[in-house]
């Protein structure tokens, strides 16, 4: 099966791609990439060699299609559906420190990935003999110590590699080559491409994300968008409801009463 590459579509104009698409390096800093496919569950294991890694907050690790990688994976405010590690060695799960620090990643070290998109579950581990989230018990193929992440369960995820520094470089093994480390029992050798999502799943991806931010208007349409995407033929009457509904969450919150509001839905 063949397995992703970084994407020469999906990354800031000072990221250079070289070694078919899976060498990544930065003229200036901030730069970004993701990987060009994604996936929703399933087990993986890939590795990233951090070929030059001299800037505290470069980062490799799993963000979600709308993830603002120009900002920091460390910065609460900004890292919205991101979930890896920094340079500094510290793992980030939505901009927030995991409590997990591995010490300052030097250049050359090869990152070892493996993630339960199904349970979303994260585990990373520098170099082959390294401990699992730096811990002696954790341990991907037994479900052990992962790191607990919002991607995954139906929400696609997408490896990214944020070089903030001139000449920071990383390498990413995506399956086609040896990995340095042994892959565990039960997770699928590689990020694999092709992944085949459902039509209602890519079409409420980013209504999940947003609705995961606390946005009112995306958690209102939920419903109506997974329905609506899901129909082969568009249901006149889904559409006006999602207008609807759209339309009461901001009113509702404002100065119109809850009776006006839900007259306003029946209408």
């Amino acid at each position: 099966m063949a397995n992703t590459t970084w994407n020469p579509s999906d990354k800031s104009a000072n990221v250079t791609l070289t070694g078919s698409n899976l060498i990544a390096t930065a003229s200036s800093p901030t730069g970004w990439v993701r990987a060009i496919d994604k996936q929703a569950s399933g087990k993986y294991y890939w590795e990233v060699t951090a070929t030059t890694f001299t800037q505290t907050s470069s980062a490799v690790g799993l963000a979600g299609i709308i993830a603002d990688l120009t900002q920091n994976i460390s910065n609460p405010a900004s890292s919205f559906k991101t979930c890896g590690v920094i340079r500094s060695g510290v793992f980030f799960v939505e901009g927030n420190s995991t409590g997990i620090s591995f010490g300052a990643i030097v250049s050359g070290t090869v990152i070892c990935i493996a993630v339960d998109l199904s349970a979303r579950l994260m585990w990373i581990r520098l170099g082959a003999a390294g401990n699992w989230n730096n811990s002696a018990s954790a341990n991907p193929a037994t479900a052990t110590g992962g790191v607990s992440i919002y991607l995954g369960g139906g929400i696609a995820a997408y490896p990214f590699f944020i070089p903030n520094l001139a000449s920071e470089q990383a390498a990413a093994n995506f399956g086609d080559t040896a990995f340095a480390g042994a892959v565990p029992s039960g997770f699928t050798s590689g990020f694999t491409a092709g992944a085949v999502i459902p039509t209602n799943e890519l079409l409420t991806q980013a209504a999940l994300e947003q609705w995961g931010s606390g946005t009112p208007v995306m958690q209102m349409t939920q419903a109506a968008v997974e329905m609506w995407g899901n129909t082969q033929v568009v249901n006149p009457l889904m559409i006006a409801t999602q207008l609807a509904v759209e339309m009461w969450a901001p009113v509702a919150s404002a100065s119109i009463t809850p009776v006006q509001a839900r007259a306003m839905i029946l209408a």
